[in-house]
């Protein structure tokens, strides 16, 4: 549904929307004659951008002719796709009226359809790179439409999986799933981008690959794998942390991978004649409404079932119309352009010069030694490259959960204790909790420079099973919007499924930095939010990209499309709060002492522009850097009261104020809900195990 609710506005906000000493580029202003900047004005970064759709396997309509199932009509996409994009800072805009980041994209779209010899290329190199494996759980699941499958010891004890078989494939799928191919994801992925020239693509620029190897007659049914994805923590230590080797993690899509001492790539593909799709319940090709609300959980069945006459959910549907969605839900709305759930500037206008990753460590007794479980350090690196402008420092601080602590963490999961907790608020579970840590930031923040930013981390080590597969969460302030605490959950039955603290931690403060999900977020002409649920539920193959912000656990670092988002919100976020900053100076009469600073940001912003426009957004965003922090250098010298907003400062009181928090969660990875009818709690949790 649209986010429309009342108004909140931070100062660098209302600045922008400030009368006076605006203009258009190349017009004077008080500062002299300026091209960029805008001062007391929002700004938007507008940039064309090219997408290429690219088919391999799949034939195009002819003029005239009557379509099949499996015919792509590049008309499906035009009638379907975006022409623009507008991103939003998605939480902030549930409190307030949208608040527009600053980047906007109009889209141009180039459809290519691969000739028969990259087609013969490619599908010999998946042939050639994939190694024959048993079925998994989930394949034997498609062909019985039924979790009454039956588990075999591997032929080969070099197999990633043991081997499931269906004693008896169901009447209503179009054909039995007879072998497994399983293809290494980001081999493939940069085959395709070492391979693009040949179909005159551009690997740096957004393209999604549209795979189908179904129609051809060397088909191999086939899956693809990161076969080599563990948990930071557990994954060396124990098989329940490799979580590539899993039947569920594997794979119809992938990209977005950095790839070493190489230009960037941008691609991702999407093979509809793999697998079917665990991570969507794809498999499931009978029930409609997985979770029984009345809603069509809508998502897209394998190739072949496709136009099929069975009683299955790909019954006269045409494959175009469905890949079109693929493309706009999904790869250009959150993966390629996607909108920041928290805004990125943290602190504006005055954004912070150091991020010190504040670390409560609350460590259970006789609980998991924290050496083992959570590496701050290496935290540190993984995030810093989300502000590789600002220097970034840990401060670990352990003690015993114990005390008001401990009631604070058993608040959030222990139900039955709701009268204790809070009994005056809404949400009394996180309440009490989010109040302890405001207590305790505002007694820290009394010795902090404007110039540091403190990121409050609590870390919850605790040594029984309290928190029901609750990971972590990067909650706001329930204010404005603004991000507020990360909380990450360790306890024996998490340690059990793979997890430690340390991807965690680096997922949820990736939050807090501003990432979304790739299974989340916003529709800019549609004006909707959506999640992975009901006529979206196939959005849950975003998570099948390389970052750390899924839920599936392939990957612990931020991918290329997560450094692009970010960079580019950075280069935004600095231009317009170096608006917000002149208009201070103007405000406050010192704009003959800024105005030369003002000058030469300028033209540093206009080249920034020019490096966003080509797609070299690092370089953009340092570009803006620099000339942001002249500015505020001038300003500060100049003696205007440039103030970092801290959103503890500005809550009205600590009460929730008749709202729901909105939190980013992070729960076990189970994106599926009740797959067939007849499966019980305890075939869900083993249907969710290795």
């Amino acid at each position: 549904m649209p986010l429309r609710i009342a108004a909140v506005s931070l100062l660098s906000l209302s600045l922008l929307a400030a009368c006076g000493g605006g203009g258009t580029p190349g017009t004077q202003t008080d500062f002299g004659r300026l091209s960029a900047l805008k001062p007391g004005q929002q700004d938007t970064l507008r940039t064309t951008l090219k997408v290429n759709v690219v088919f391999v396997g799949y034939r195009q309509t002819r003029p005239g002719s009557v379509p099949g199932s499996r015919d792509v009509n590049p008309a499906d996409f035009a009638e379907l796709l975006p022409k623009t994009y507008d991103t939003i800072a998605r939480i902030p805009s549930a409190y307030s009226t949208t608040e527009r980041t600053g980047n906007a994209f109009d889209y141009a779209y180039n459809y290519v359809f691969a000739d028969q010899a990259f087609e013969d290329s490619f599908f010999s190199f998946l042939r050639r790179e994939g190694t024959e494996q048993s079925l998994t759980s989930q394949q034997a699941q498609y062909n019985c439409q039924s979790t009454e499958v039956t588990r075999v010891e591997p032929a080969d004890p070099d197999t990633l999986t043991d081997g499931f078989v269906c004693p008896t494939p169901a009447a209503n799928i179009s054909r039995e799933i007879t072998g497994n191919l399983e293809i290494d994801g980001n081999l493939t992925e940069n085959w395709l981008a070492d391979n693009a020239g040949r179909l005159g693509v551009n690997p740096g620029e957004y393209t999604i690959f549209l795979v189908n190897w179904y129609d051809r007659p060397d088909f191999r049914f086939h899956s693809y794998t990161r076969a080599d994805a563990i948990d930071t923590d557990i994954g060396p230590l124990d098989e329940a942390g490799q979580f590539g080797k899993r039947g569920s993690r594997r794979l119809i899509g992938w990209g977005g991978s950095v790839r070493e001492s190489a230009p960037a790539q941008r691609g991702w593909f999407y093979d509809l004649s793999a697998n079917p799709d665990p991570w969507s319940d794809a498999y499931n090709v009978t029930n409609r409404d997985l979770n029984d609300d009345g809603v069509e959980d809508y998502r897209m069945p394998p190739i072949w079932e496709y136009g099929t006459r069975k009683a299955s959910i790909g019954y006269a549907r045409k494959v175009g119309p469905d890949l079109a969605r693929v493309t706009r839900y999904i790869a250009l709305n959150l993966l390629f352009t996607p909108s920041p759930i928290y805004r990125v500037a943290l602190t504006p206008p005055r954004q912070p010069e150091e991020i010190d990753l504040d670390v409560h460590l609350e460590q259970g007794a006789g609980a998991a030694d924290p050496g083992q479980v959570f590496n701050v350090p290496l935290t540190q690196e993984r995030v810093s490259a989300l502000q590789p402008f600002t220097r970034f420092s840990n401060t670990v601080r352990q003690r015993p959960l114990s005390g008001e602590l401990a009631q604070a963490y058993k608040c959030v999961f222990v139900l039955e204790e709701e009268d204790l907790c809070a009994p005056e608020y809404q949400d009394p579970f996180f309440e009490r909790l989010f109040q302890f840590g405001v207590n305790e930031l505002r007694s820290e923040y009394q010795s902090v420079p404007a110039s540091k930013y403190l990121l409050p981390i609590y870390a919850f080590n605790a040594a029984e099973d309290e928190e029901s597969g609750l990971l972590g969460i990067a909650i706001d302030d329930n204010q404005t919007g603004t991000q507020s605490f990360v909380y990450s959950f360790l306890s024996p039955g998490s340690i059990a499924a793979g997890f430690g603290l340390t991807d965690t931690t680096v997922h949820e403060v990736g939050h807090h930095l501003s990432l979304s999900h790739p299974h989340d977020g916003y529709d800019s002409e549609q004006d909707i939010s959506y999640g992975p649920d009901g006529p979206f539920y196939y959005a849950w193959t975003g998570d099948q990209s390389q970052t750390v912000m899924t839920y599936n656990s392939l990957a612990v670092t931020f991918g290329q499309f997560n450094l692009d988002a970010q960079y580019r919100y950075l280069t935004s976020a600095y231009l317009n709060n170096t608006n917000a900053i002149l208009e201070l100076a103007r405000r406050a009469g010192k704009v003959n002492e800024v105005r030369g600073a003002a000058q030469s940001a300028d033209a540093g912003f206009v080249q920034a522009k020019a490096r966003y426009d080509a797609m070299s957004y690092f370089e953009a965003a340092q570009l803006a850097h620099g000339s942001y922090r002249s500015v505020l250098n001038a300003a500060l010298s100049a003696g205007v009261d440039v103030q970092p907003y801290r959103w503890y400062e500005n809550l009205n009181g600590l009460s929730a104020q008749g709202k729901k928090p909105r939190k980013s969660k992070t729960f076990l990875p189970q994106p599926g809900a009740v797959i067939f009818p007849e499966e019980t709690k305890e075939q869900r949790l083993k249907r969710l195990s290795p």
